[in-house]
């Protein structure tokens, strides 16, 4: 990160503790600055093995609802009863696409085809290939045998109308942080780098902390927070990037797991 003013680092706009659950189960402890918002809290996790190559994106319970709405519209519908779940299938009525839903009571976790759905059989064979575990702070998507199944690309992400915050183990990002050293905040290194924006989103942000990306590492989580302003029709956050540095001042975070 370029350096910035340190002044006003302890003046920090107060602090927001924050425990969840990551979608491999392992239990994640964040600090937040309280000037960005609380979050909602969603996940994405990636497996692969045999004949497996799967994706799955993690959300609040119901927000499956809008498949068969708007993304899917006049979508079938199979639904099977788990042991804390449902298991819930939805085809395109042309067999297009398709997607298999975990939900439970307070989280989902939703994986796409690109194509037909896989038949009544196939669907209990690949429930068979993970276990899913759902809590109000978080729910779990492990393979069933980790000898067989790989889990990766695990990460937190949380969402509000100021900011997207991406949160990762930090050895699984160490290679893509910047070679130079960061700033010293209390629990970490904090860095900026430039957004990938077009031309007029560039200059909508020029001048301003939008059009900064901030990264920030400790021993062993790793954060990617991005303020929404101009560039996405939001107005521009009402702090100068010397009080956004300083309300930085809070993050920090431990991955347990």
């Amino acid at each position: 990160m370029t350096a910035a003013p340190t002044a006003g680092l302890a003046q920090s706009t107060g602090q927001t503790r924050v425990s969840r659950i990551a979608p491999s189960g392992a239990p994640v402890d964040l600090t937040l600055p309280a000037a960005f918002g609380d979050y909602q809290w969603y996940g994405n996790t990636r497996f692969t093995g045999p004949r497996t190559a799967r994706q799955f994106f993690l959300a609040p319970a119901g927000e499956h609802r809008v498949i068969p709405r708007h993304v899917l519209p006049g979508a079938r519908e199979r639904r099977q009863s788990m042991r804390g779940f449902d298991a819930v299938v939805f085809e395109a009525p042309d067999r297009s696409d398709s997607a298999l839903v975990l939900s439970g009571p307070h989280h989902e976790a939703t994986t796409w085809f690109g194509g037909p759905a896989p038949d009544a059989a196939g669907v209990s064979r690949l429930l068979a290939t993970f276990r899913f575990a759902d809590s109000s702070s978080g729910a779990a998507l492990t393979p069933a045998s980790d000898l067989l199944v790989k889990q990766s690309d695990v990460a937190l992400i949380g969402r509000n109308a100021q900011s997207m915050l991406v949160v990762r183990r930090s050895t699984e990002v160490l290679q893509t942080l910047p070679p130079w050293a960061g700033m010293p905040l209390p629990g970490g290194e904090l860095w900026r780098s430039g957004r990938r924006l077009d031309p007029g989103g560039s200059s909508r942000v020029a001048g301003t902390p939008h059009e900064w990306r901030y990264l920030f590492a400790s021993e062993s989580v790793a954060m990617d927070l991005v303020l929404h302003g101009p560039e996405s029709g939001k107005p521009a956050l009402p702090m100068g990037e010397d009080q956004v540095v300083a309300a930085l001042a809070a993050l920090s975070g431990r991955w347990r797991g």
